[in-house]
């Protein structure tokens, strides 16, 4: 996956070394603290996201169509090659990426026993957040070799 920027590309790969990178240092320096500074890091995603335009998230929108919307942001601007939300009812979904930019990065921080980033997962939870929702996740599939990760997410009414 490449990312043009007129004559000029940022590649993947980089994106994945410069991430693997950043979770290393919040794991060294917040010492077991890393999870909530992620999570901050999504709410401030999501901020800029929405000032941008690149996210319009209205009152109405259900939850699920919520994390479609990101889903569809975070495809548009490469971070994945191709997610699917499969709907299995209006309060859970499996969620299928293929081609995430930081692949590697992630599985070398869980095999390492640090936190990887989670920048889609982030962004989705504080969506879902700014509602009074909460969500479940559970980790399905998980194919480092072919970039794809699968997750089953349930909506927490409050």
């Amino acid at each position: 996956m490449v990312i043009t920027l007129g004559d000029k590309y940022i590649k993947s790969e980089f994106f994945d070394i410069i991430n693997y990178a950043i979770c290393r240092a919040v794991d060294e320096y917040l010492n077991g603290k890393a999870i909530d500074f992620f999570r901050r890091v999504g709410e401030y995603h999501l901020d800029e996201a929405l000032k941008r335009g690149f996210i319009k998230i209205d009152v109405g929108d259900k939850p699920l169509d919520i994390l479609i919307k990101i889903a569809k942001f975070l495809e548009s601007v490469g971070y994945m090659e191709k997610i699917h939300i499969h709907k299995l009812s209006e309060d859970e979904a499996f969620v299928e990426m293929h081609g995430v930019s930081v692949t590697k990065s992630s599985a070398d921080l869980i095999r390492e026993g640090k936190q990887p980033s989670h920048f889609m997962t982030n962004i989705m939870l504080a969506a879902l957040k700014r509602y009074g929702i909460k969500a479940e996740l559970e980790d399905v599939e998980f194919d480092e070799e072919k970039g794809r990760f699968k997750e089953r997410w349930k909506i927490l009414r409050t």
